[in-house]
């Protein structure tokens, strides 16, 4: 039942507190790479009785488990609102722009039952009931837009759009919020965003040898004028043209403290996996400061999101190095964990 907003505040914030201490996040992480088998990491963190299924059913089945309690947990938090802040409602969101994704694809290989989508309601841009009809499952909303049938040609261009209206949605939604929080959710937003451009920059450069105007056009921007000085991509298209096996020049670069080790005599590339997990740790561990820092706005609720999200992740991580047999060592530095995680 939705409180006024005094109350709502409190007892939210509570409520988050309680289940962020419970999370297998900061010093906790850890313990998920202990388990040995599906079944020890689905009784640590599943509800349910274990389903008896094939092992790689039931990776399938954690995962999904996990990511639809996740989604059902914050959606509580934010129900006990009368109306909830649009930032926290965006974050709901990035499900629906992730579902559509997958709903196109479906549709454009013909396929007749609609696939499993992360259920939204009571938040949903996307009327699910009007399956197979595109265009009124869009109807009304701001992925009105997406109103046909892709063909295959048209999805990478598409889930681009979808990717970037996302982020510009939220990013327009944050400038909503209470001022008291809102220079730190900006903060919090802009660390992930560019850092996610970056990584994409230099993917696209060591794995698809693409040029630096071709990798301007897939970049993330806060408009669609894509100016060089743009908010969210000015960081990644400062970069394109460093030479990527020169540690001398990277290690003046603004976040040299992520970079993948220089070993003298050795040939040095940088690397954008390990750039990848320093940041996811030292991020998370970010925003659990600011989860305690701003109590009583919405800044708490999207810490709870960003924090419990990279819980998921590493839940995934997990399962997906069981059911391979990876060792839990790798495992841990893919999620950036350590045994000595902090938050």
């Amino acid at each position: 039942m939705a409180m006024d907003s005094s109350a709502a505040d409190s007892y939210v914030y509570a409520k988050a507190s309680g289940m962020l201490a419970s999370s297998y996040v900061g010093r906790r992480a850890a313990k998920l790479f202990s388990v040995r088998t599906l079944h020890e990491l689905w009784d640590l963190v599943c509800e349910k009785e274990v389903p008896a299924v094939p092992e790689a059913v039931l990776a399938k089945l954690l995962e999904i488990e996990a990511r639809d309690h996740f989604v059902e947990s914050y959606k509580k938090l934010i129900s006990n609102y009368a109306n909830p802040s649009p930032v926290l409602v965006s974050l709901v969101h990035f499900f629906d722009y992730d579902n559509i994704k997958e709903l196109g694809a479906a549709l454009c290989f013909k396929e007749h039952d609609m696939p499993a989508v992360v259920d939204t309601t009571p938040f949903s841009l996307i009327q699910y009931d009007k399956w197979p009809d595109i265009k009124a499952m869009t109807s009304g909303s701001v992925l009105s837009w997406y109103d046909h049938v892709p063909e295959l040609s048209e999805q990478q261009a598409n889930d681009y759009r979808l990717d970037v209206q996302y982020l510009q949605e939220l990013w327009a939604n944050v400038e909503k919020t209470d001022s008291s929080c809102r220079t730190e959710l900006k903060r919090l937003l802009l660390e992930k965003i560019r850092m996610e451009n970056i990584l994409w920059a230099l993917r696209l450069k060591l794995y698809y040898n693409m040029s630096s105007e071709q990798i301007k056009e897939h970049l993330a921007y806060s408009t669609d004028r894509k100016l060089s000085n743009d908010v969210f991509a000015s960081e990644a298209i400062r970069i394109l043209d460093w030479d990527i096996n020169s540690y001398e020049l990277w290690q003046k670069w603004k976040f040299a403290r992520y970079l993948n080790p220089h070993e003298e005599g050795v040939v040095w590339t940088v690397d954008p996996r390990w750039i990848s997990n320093a940041h996811k740790k030292e991020y998370v561990a970010h925003a659990l400061r600011s989860f305690h820092s701003f109590p009583f706005t919405e800044c708490p609720l999207v810490c709870w999101f960003i924090v419990k999200r990279n819980e998921l992740d590493a839940i995934r991580t997990v399962s997906e190095g069981l059911r391979m047999n990876v060792s839990m060592k790798s495992a841990m530095q893919t999620a950036g964990v350590t045994e000595e995680s902090n938050g």
